[in-house]
């Protein structure tokens, strides 16, 4: 069984004992993140597991989140859900960050050497955002066959009844 993770904690304190963590945190308490969804309904659930390697205190786990999304093909209410796993290495200093080794993730504790569950996941949870969210059906959209204005008909034959988009220019004065 899992303890529940404080919302503000200290990682070297949590890798010693090497137990595994849950947390649920309400959409509405992450500030940036809540700004990007349709509403701040649900709540995150993050699994952690504190552990030492080498000189760096990691920690690893999943998240699961359903998030509440408008698409953006029909403007109606959708949801995509995320459960994906993230490793973070803890460090005192932004400079003590930029030493890593790229394939580490950085997270840079606070002047006491603690960090709250938001500044955690906040970053990470944004990452897994759709940059454009659409349903993943054309189907599923509501008002998909919506139209953007009138289509006129050209013609076929030899341009006749076609209107030349540049004809406007003829009586541009350029001098």
């Amino acid at each position: 069984m899992a303890k529940t993770l404080p919302e503000r904690f200290n990682p070297d304190l949590m890798a010693r004992d090497g137990t595994r963590y849950e947390a649920m945190v309400p959409i509405r308490e992450f500030e940036r993140l809540r700004t990007i969804l349709a509403s701040n309904d649900g709540e995150v659930r993050a699994t952690a597991v504190f552990s030492r390697r080498k000189d760096h205190i990691v920690v690893g786990g999943r998240i699961h989140v359903a998030w509440p999304l408008e698409c953006q093909r029909c403007l109606e209410p959708m949801t995509v859900a995320i459960d994906e796993p993230y490793e973070f290495v803890f460090v005192e200093s932004e400079r003590a960050a930029r030493v890593l080794p790229e394939a580490l993730d950085p997270v840079v504790l606070d002047e006491n050497g603690q960090i709250r569950v938001v500044d955690l996941l906040e970053d990470e949870l944004i990452l897994h955002v759709p940059a454009i969210p659409k349903h993943d059906d054309l189907a599923e959209c509501t008002d998909a066959e919506r139209s953007f204005g009138e289509v006129e008909a050209e013609s076929t034959g030899d341009g006749e009844g076609r209107r030349n988009p540049f004809d406007v220019l003829k009586n541009l004065n350029l001098h």
